[in-house]
């Protein structure tokens, strides 16, 4: 299988991209193929790395552990931060082909906080480490790079960014495993706050979050469509369980309800009726149902779109805000802030955001940044405190309160129940 990454990616191509990466990280980097076997590594190992190996855990633990985090990297369709045995923190990105892991790509390792005595005490106690060698262990902690949280999550995105173009042909296949996996995580949350709230039967909510489901696909919504669509989707699944019939069937009536708000919308009919036709035939055949949940979510976006499409999807001051706002939600940004990189006031672009978006500004930043911790929460095993300050939260609590909040969950049971 070694020769199926060079296959895909040539050989010295391969190399050039991960040498580049390894000098501007300054970290250590592997490239693993898909039994875990190292294939090629550029940067010295860390000493604490080869001490651990000679004294505590074998090469094979830990090329087993990070074989284990490239599947994991595989299944969440994106790069994914982890722990190794010896309490040290690494990144895994996964090189695929269809639904095969070809390899892994390791970046690591590195510290994100200062050390202390507690890091190498932990590794005494479980392995009966002498004195002499918990010492040295401690000493060469020093020599690893400290990276906070934030520039951590930020490495991982450039890692996501820098190594999908060698694979352009499985990109889609990352994000689109990306997104089932995001879609089904807000599933989950749904019929988890249905277990503890409990959830009616009868069918009268069902059509009142479809009825609000149909209002914001007229209006263009999408945000908000997603998150009634996953709501219903929940509901659906709380309700019915795995009947694959019942839920195939909720699905093919809500797709008809959609084609007919989209043609009333001033969408084609003849592209319409072909819209319809394909996800019909699509939901009919599909036995899986996180594709069908997948499916209707491309239904949703693909009516919205041809309705949409000769349409401006808002003032062009609140998109050049959103952009900002996307782009840097997890530093310290202020209402006054954004107004001032856009040229309005802030009592003006209070007033345009709120009837543009559907609500404040501080709304959707809170929400962004929760929906964006949901990652790191999966993806990773940060702590609260952590996420909290990647994310550009003041602190923990003030996490965990909007987090609540937006979700109806803590983010501890939210991680716990995915």
């Amino acid at each position: 299988m070694t020769s199926g990454i060079y296959s895909l990616v040539p050989k010295e191509q391969l190399r050039s991209v991960l040498e580049n990466l390894q000098e501007f990280t300054e970290l250590p980097i592997q490239l693993l193929d898909c039994e875990g076997q190292l294939l090629q590594s550029f940067g010295d190992t860390p000493r604490y790395c080869s001490l651990v190996g000679a004294n505590i855990f074998t090469k094979n633990e830990c090329f087993s552990l990070r074989l284990k985090a490239g599947q994991r990297a595989q299944r969440l369709g994106e790069a994914y931060i982890f722990s190794c045995h010896a309490n040290l923190n690494l990144i895994a990105f996964p090189l695929i082909n269809g639904s095969d892991l070809l390899g892994s790509i390791i970046l690591g390792p590195f510290l994100m906080d200062q050390p202390d005595s507690t890091l190498i005490s932990s590794l005494a106690e479980g392995h009966r480490l002498s004195p002499i060698l918990s010492l040295e262990l401690y000493d060469e902690l020093a020599s690893l790079q400290v990276i906070s949280p934030q520039r951590v999550n930020q490495l991982k995105k450039l890692m996501d960014h820098l190594l999908s173009p060698l694979m352009p042909a499985e990109r889609a296949t990352l994000l689109h495993q990306q997104e089932k996996v995001y879609q089904q995580s807000r599933i989950n949350e749904t019929i988890q706050i249905f277990k503890e709230q409990g959830a009616t039967s009868s069918s009268s909510y069902f059509y009142e979050k479809e009825s609000e489901l149909i209002s914001k696909v007229r209006s263009g919504c999408i945000g908000e469509a997603r998150a009634l669509l996953n709501e219903l989707l929940g509901h659906v699944l709380f309700l019915d369980g795995q009947n694959i019939v019942s839920i195939r069937t909720r699905a093919i009536e809500l797709t008809t309800l959609l084609s007919r708000v989209a043609i009333d919308g001033g969408a084609r009919t003849d592209s319409i009726f072909e819209l319809t036709c394909n996800f019909m035939t699509l939901l009919s055949q599909e036995q899986n149902f996180d594709d069908i949940c997948s499916l209707l979510q491309d239904a949703v976006e693909s009516f919205m779109s041809s309705m949409f499409i000769q349409q401006d999807k808002g003032n062009i001051h609140i998109r050049q805000a959103l952009r900002f706002i996307n782009d840097n939600y997890s530093h310290k940004i202020s209402l006054e802030m954004v107004a001032g990189r856009v040229g309005l006031s802030p009592s003006h672009l209070s007033v345009l955001f709120r009837q543009t978006v559907g609500q404040s500004f501080r709304e959707y930043l809170c929400r962004l940044r929760v929906e964006e911790s949901k990652r790191l929460l999966l993806s990773t095993d940060y702590s609260l405190s952590d996420i909290a300050v990647a994310m550009g939260f003041s602190d923990q609590s003030h996490y965990c309160k909007a987090f609540k909040h937006v979700t109806g969950l803590s983010p501890g049971k939210y991680r716990n129940h995915q």
